[in-house]
């Protein structure tokens, strides 16, 4: 375990910066991957609660890795994906006996979770990957985030800065209530809002949403009712009427006094806080939230989001802000891995050929780079491309960016893989022959690829794969 070159404080195995003072330096390069067990033998997952080295089988393989956290229904683990490497987070709930009576809603809202995640594409969300039975479980598999829970975040700050800023609250609100927006756009009410569903990405510091087991539609006959003390408004505990957007805007305003005077609020009193000092801008936003009666609050996260933006002094003059708050934000960005030619956003399409940062400045999202392998043959090793983030040529002329072994049907200027607006796509250059396949399917027109996509040039196999730039 080696010490930061900055304060002094021992580094944990695979940390990208310094748990004590923020610091990306240290004596020696930090693992940009996150610490896995060492396992002499590894074994198919049975039935009961998943271990460390034991595989599990989905649509692809993984390896669990450690457990993260256990409950009464199953537990979470941090896994390996075997093919590609990549650490995903596994949810597991056990199909047993003792929660008979509430298993056809766990089941339902478990399931919900699922949909939710393989559909939604925001920065704010982990990405589901697949959801499946096994073993007498299900199995729910997504992006694992490496990084704080919003509370311990909050609490570190405080104990080293001895304050939160106005800047920060302002901050965290806009991004809070953007991801609540997104979920309420999607007819969906969250319904457990608070710091500890709230994750803070440990290098960008974006904020990642976690744990929607409670999301709540409105075509749900009998949902279960949740509680969070001091975050939870009464309306959300009334199930003779349907729960509404109004509800979570309570438990935003709940979190963000609670950023501000670090403690949950008294339903209708917020006093403490009106009195506090802080900017009468903020806090009348926050007591909005607040409000007892639903009517009276914000009716949509976009609301707040747009308020909160207003303070930060944005706008066309003379309409922009008097004594803007300026956003206050906790970042350490990392340089990039790979040439900035290669690197792109997924979700807005940036990229920038000078810049090394490895981070989209617009969506504060790890940027991408895409990559293709081709298998040479079983003794031969397999040749590797990082794509460019524009237009690669992939074909068997010297001058091509990827060039492939001139065999019998390889055109000298075969393929391309291209950007367009936020994917890579993969066009024939002669769609007259092009001789090609997509996971064994004949090409007709551009077509955008996918994480672990085959494509079949003539008999080469060249394998797409998708991963951080950092």
């Amino acid at each position: 375990m080696s010490n930061c070159s900055t304060c002094g404080e021992k580094l944990l195995p695979g940390a990208l910066f310094c748990d004590g003072c923020g610091s990306s330096a240290a004596p020696v390069k930090v693992a940009r991957k996150l610490r896995q067990g060492s396992f002499t033998t590894i074994k198919d997952a049975k039935d009961g609660l998943l271990s460390p080295g034991e595989r599990l089988k989905g649509k692809r393989h993984y390896v669990i890795e450690e457990a993260i956290a256990k409950s009464g229904f199953g537990a979470t683990f941090r896994a390996s994906r075997v093919d590609d490497g990549k650490t995903v987070l596994i949810k597991q709930m056990l199909d047993q006996p003792s929660y008979d009576q509430f298993r056809k809603q766990l089941m339902q809202s478990f399931k919900r979770e699922a949909i939710f995640l393989s559909k939604i594409k925001h920065p704010a969300f982990p990405r589901g990957y697949e959801y499946f039975e096994r073993n007498k479980s299900f199995y729910l598999v997504m992006d694992f985030i490496n990084g704080k829970e919003l509370a311990k975040a909050i609490t570190d700050y405080r104990t080293e800065k001895g304050n939160i800023e106005d800047g920060l609250v302002v901050y965290l609100g806009i991004q809070i209530a953007d991801a609540i927006e997104v979920i309420h756009q999607h007819g969906y009410v969250y319904r457990d809002l608070k710091p500890q569903n709230v994750m803070l990405d440990g290098v960008s510091s974006r904020i990642k949403m976690i744990d929607f087991g409670t999301l709540y539609h409105r075509a749900d006959p009998d949902p279960l009712l949740f509680e969070s003390e001091g975050y939870t408004p009464p309306d959300l505990l009334d199930k003779t009427k349907p729960f509404l957007p109004a509800g979570d805007i309570y438990s935003l305003g709940a979190l963000l006094y609670e950023a501000a005077m670090g403690e949950t609020p008294v339903l209708g009193d917020v006093k403490p806080l009106m009195s506090s000092g802080r900017d009468k801008r903020l806090c009348e936003i926050i007591q909005k939230c607040l409000a007892v009666n639903p009517a009276e609050r914000y009716q949509r996260a976009r609301q707040v989001r747009d308020d909160l933006e207003r303070l930060t002094g944005k706008g066309i003059w003379p309409f922009r802000t008097s004594n803007p708050i300026k956003p206050v934000e906790i970042s350490i960005l990392p340089k990039t891995l790979y040439p900035a030619s290669c690197t792109f956003c997924e979700f807005c399409g940036y990229a920038d050929q000078s810049s090394q940062v490895g981070y989209c400045p617009q969506c504060r999202v790890p940027l991408r780079v895409g990559r293709v392998e081709l298998a040479a043959g079983k003794k031969a090793p397999s040749k590797e491309f990082f794509l460019n983030s524009d237009e690669t040529v992939i074909g068997s002329a010297a001058g091509c960016d990827f060039p492939l072994p001139d065999k019998d049907g390889v055109l000298p200027k075969h393929l391309r893989i291209f950007r367009k607006n936020n994917g890579l796509w993969l066009e024939a250059m002669d769609s007259s022959n092009p001789a090609m396949s997509l996971n064994k399917r004949k090409i007709i027109g551009p077509v955008e690829l996918q994480d672990g996509d085959e494509i079949q040039v003539s008999d080469l196999s060249l394998r797409f794969q998708i991963k951080d730039a950092c």
